[in-house]
């Protein structure tokens, strides 16, 4: 089941970004997360973002290397670092702004369940974050 996010109760606390990065990197590193938490400076309106497998994944198709698959339907994209060669098309690509990118390693990033126990879910105390339909 994909991620499903309460944008109303994200505090902008950002520990979603911290155990995505610590889960996948063993580093503290907000910019490398598969998550992302935004703050509106002026209002302080919280938004928190994940890939959360559309159907029609268009980052897919816009994939030149065809570095970007899935298993079946509404399960996570994995991204194939063999084959993605760091264009970054897919970014773009993405109608809600969940595909990312990570400079270290040239490669772009998306949520992958963090192989089916999302780290973000586990440590987001408000709940803004969530597995479900």
């Amino acid at each position: 089941m994909p991620l499903k996010f309460q944008n109303a109760l994200c505090t902008g606390c950002h520990l979603c970004e911290v155990a995505c990065s610590a889960f996948h990197y063993q580093e503290f590193a907000p910019l490398r997360a598969r998550i992302r938490a935004t703050v509106h400076p002026q209002t302080a309106a919280c938004k928190v973002m994940a890939c959360f497998s559309c159907p029609d994944a268009p980052c897919i198709a816009a994939c030149p290397e065809e570095a970007i698959s899935r298993a079946g339907p509404r399960q996570p994209l994995v991204i194939d670092p063999q084959r993605c060669d760091g264009c970054q098309v897919c970014v773009p690509a993405c109608p809600y702004g969940a595909m990312y990118f990570d400079a270290q390693t040239n490669q772009a990033l998306v949520c992958d369940m963090c192989g089916g126990e999302p780290q973000c879910v586990q440590y987001c105390y408000p709940q803004a974050v969530t597995v479900g339909r």
